[in-house]
């Protein structure tokens, strides 16, 4: 349920309105279902009010202040009907009317008049309106007209400000109050849960003047839509604020910094907006604006923060991102070894505290982003569209009001993942799909934190999303992504290769491989064969043991999959006495993601599959 305050000076005006035809004729059967003891009980029974009748209501809604010549004047919080949004006006005006909706979720059907009066009585009530709290009460109607314009049912609420002995209601955190209000009743009533609401989160909405916008362009999807998807995406790709600048503008984004008053050398925002065709406004949005999470702020935390490093994004900012890096070509096992980094992050993810909103928000965050990356990088529209209300929805979990700690930085995984799918997406090359599978089990377990969370209804949402993603990218998967066969894994990269991918990482200038930290000199490792994605068989060898370790057992030895007693603890022991081999894994996967050595990469033919595997057969999640 959903409580939308604002105030006005005229009783009368606001009540003709409700009873009227509408904006758009769209109220019908305006009647009251609860008020104050004289107004329910004069016009309680009325099927339909008529304007004259409203006019009488709002008289006896005024007597208190009538009677006792009190009229309270202050700022007045108003709608804006162009922009959709609520705006304030500065007083002192006259505030006397106190006006609440509350509306259902579209999902939930209409409730019964009696219903809505118990509602109304407790909502009202819980506001201090009624008397019921020791102090005289003011005096208040709730009606319903209808449906509302996106198809959830609702009522009004209007009620005077003034006390029956002359004393004024206040509206001290109003909006707080009525919040905690309305999710108590959603409990009480058996109504839609809003979880975000008790977890402290609240995603940015789609203005009024967005969705006219969209409209006269023809487009299904706001702007602000669109860059959420592409500014998140660029997010969780970058390392470092130069680098984000840079790939807002690989993917279209127009990137504009607010500099600290007075000064052109600090930057403390930034806005962003698409290219607009002739003859159209450009539609700028702070970042902030389009996703709490989004704002300059809260990236910034993600990374390194030194003078050298505000130096160079101060000008990468002002230089409005001058030039294009050099590309270079990564091989299919970088996706390879990029995924199978995934699913030992994966591993991490589990053991995410679901009771730590912090930890909880910043996982969710960088699947989002890791999401977004993949829906770009999609050549199949249907599944990229269904990848993009994925990350939306994971999203709208990461957007927590307030931050109480330090953002931590998106796991390495996470981000190289993330930016071979951008370059993917920038170059119109490659197949990512791979990782996508990979990032849809990231959001499955996901899903699996939140209904331990106690987040049921968010899990279910991010599932439901997840799964029809899934049928899409995957469709010989008729089953949720933790059951998605491992084809793709880091072992079948090995037998083979296949095409280029595009990165944006810079070229280097020589063909070598990367080494270990610390290895010996270059003549030894050139004698060492190479193997796929140009990792010699001395690194193709750990990545083999790597696997090996890390996937669970399976064919005739196989335990039983079925779960034992205790099972969760030997899990949870298991991870935490592998941390040092988790960390020895982290280097080996150094090994096997260049990450710019090869400045271009020979095409080979494919080589015959390793002894004792064959493509297809992988491990399950």
């Amino acid at each position: 349920m959903i409580a939308a305050i604002t105030e006005g000076g005229s009783t009368a005006g606001l009540m003709n309105y409700l009873a009227g035809p509408g904006r758009f004729n769209e109220h019908e059967s305006p009647h009251v279902v609860a008020g104050s003891g004289v107004v329910e009980r004069r016009w309680g029974q009325w099927e339909d009010l008529s304007t004259s009748q409203a006019y009488e209501i709002a008289r006896r809604l005024d007597q208190f202040m009538t009677e006792t010549g009190v009229r309270p004047m202050g700022s007045r919080r108003v709608f804006n009907q162009e922009t959709g949004r609520r705006e304030t006006v500065p007083g002192p005006v006259a505030n006397h009317v106190w006006h609440c909706s509350l509306a259902l979720h579209p999902d939930e059907g209409p409730l019964s008049d009696q219903e809505w009066a118990a509602i109304a009585r407790d909502f009202m009530t819980r506001m201090g309106f009624t008397g019921a709290d020791g102090k005289a009460e003011c005096r208040w109607v709730a009606i319903n007209h209808g449906q509302a314009g996106n198809g959830g049912d609702h009522i009004h609420i209007v009620a005077v400000t003034v006390r029956e002995d002359g004393t004024k209601w206040s509206n001290w955190r109003d909006q707080t109050r009525a919040q905690k209000a309305v999710n108590a009743i959603e409990h009480a009533y058996g109504l839609y849960v809003i979880e975000a609401r008790e977890h402290a989160r609240g995603a940015r909405a789609d203005s009024a003047a967005d969705l006219r916008a969209s409209a006269r362009r023809g487009r299904a999807r706001t702007d602000r839509r669109v860059l959420e998807e592409r500014v998140r995406a660029a997010a969780v790709a970058a390392d470092t604020e130069v680098d984000f600048v840079v790939r807002l503008r690989e993917l279209g984004v127009r990137a504009r910094p607010r500099f600290a008053a007075g000064r052109t050398d600090v930057v403390v925002g930034y806005s962003v907006a698409l290219h607009a065709r002739r003859g159209e406004h450009t539609l700028w949005y702070a970042g902030g604006k389009v996703a709490r999470d989004l704002s300059l702020p809260r990236l910034r935390a993600r990374w390194p923060d030194t003078p050298h490093s505000a130096q160079q994004a101060v000008d990468a900012w002002r230089q409005a991102w001058r030039g294009m890096p050099a590309r270079q070509v990564a091989q299919r096992a970088q996706l390879e070894a990029c995924a199978q980094a995934l699913e030992l992050y994966d591993v991490a993810l589990r053991e995410v505290d679901p009771r730590d909103p912090v930890s909880l928000a910043d996982a969710t965050r960088d699947v989002a982003g890791l999401l977004s990356a993949q829906a770009m990088a999609c050549r199949n529209g249907d599944a990229a569209e269904l990848l993009a209300r994925a990350a939306r929805t994971a999203g709208r979990a990461a957007q927590t009001h307030r931050r109480p700690a330090p953002v931590a930085a998106a796991p390495a995984a996470v981000s190289l993942a993330a930016s071979l799918a951008l370059s993917a997406a920038a170059n119109r090359s490659g197949d990512v799909s791979v990782l996508t599978v990979q990032t849809l089990a990231l959001l499955d377990t996901l899903v699996e934190v939140y209904r331990v969370a106690g987040q049921a209804r968010t899990a279910d949402e991010m599932l439901e999303h997840a799964t029809a993603a899934l049928a899409a990218v995957h469709p010989s998967s008729s089953r949720r992504p933790r059951a998605v066969d491992r084809g793709h894994s880091l072992l079948g990269a090995l037998a083979g290769t296949a095409g280029p991918v595009q990165t944006h990482s810079a070229p280097a200038t020589g063909e070598q491989a990367a080494g270990p930290p610390g290895g010996r000199a270059g003549s030894e490792r050139a004698t060492v064969p190479e193997v796929a994605g140009g990792m010699s068989v001395q690194q193709a060898d750990r990545i083999r043991m790597v696997v090996a370790a890390a996937a669970p057992v399976t064919g005739a030895g196989a335990p039983s999959q079925q779960p034992v007693e205790g099972d969760h603890d030997v899990r949870r022991a298991g991870v935490q006495r592998d941390e040092h081999e988790l960390e020895r894994v982290r280097r080996v996967m150094g090994l096997a993601l260049p990450g710019g050595e090869d400045s271009k990469v020979q095409e080979t033919s494919p080589r015959p599959a390793a002894p004792g595997h064959h493509p297809g057969q992988g491990h399950t999640l």
